[in-house]
């Protein structure tokens, strides 16, 4: 699922790493006036925030890069061929 952000596409379903490193993932729920929210991964104490509190306070976000796999490869060679 992706949201838009003052016209930022944002995909919920990826972890979001912010501009100060901290690392944030969508848990599926949403304010009342419809904002995704947030929960940090990277705290022992649970920390869930609306998507845009995050942004203003943490700093702008970028999915988490994934690994390569063999799949993604193969998907482009044959793409290719």
């Amino acid at each position: 699922m992706t949201t838009d952000l003052d016209g930022t596409v944002i995909d919920l379903d990826r972890v979001q790493v912010a501009l100060d490193g901290t690392r944030w993932l969508w848990n599926f729920e949403h304010t009342d006036a419809g904002d995704p929210l947030m929960q940090r991964l990277d705290s022992p104490i649970p920390t869930v925030l609306p998507l845009p509190s995050v942004w203003m306070t943490h700093g702008p976000m970028l999915a988490e890069r994934q690994p390569t796999t063999a799949a993604m490869y193969r998907q482009v060679l044959e793409a290719a061929s």
